[in-house]
């Protein structure tokens, strides 16, 4: 019993280690998956702009929203 008291800083220490450890991992999963997602929006929208398509519809419509909505997003 008196070995636990001697090691219960030691716990305490790698309980907080492994608590800031697991907070670390899961602010770069969310930093590769904003990027990712950045990257996607990116691609359709140079997809997008390749194919320009006049006069519009309703499906055009929605293409070029969708475009527009792109663009803001990325800032471009």
């Amino acid at each position: 019993m008196e070995c636990l008291n001697e090691l219960s800083g030691l716990f305490s220490l790698l309980a907080v280690v492994a608590s800031v450890v697991a907070i670390v991992v899961a602010v770069v999963i969310y930093c590769k998956q904003k990027k990712d997602h950045l990257q996607d929006m990116k691609d359709e929208l140079d997809a997008m702009e390749e194919n320009s398509i006049f006069p519009m519809g309703l499906a055009e419509r929605k293409y070029y929203g969708r475009k527009s909505y792109l663009k803001k997003k990325l800032g471009r």
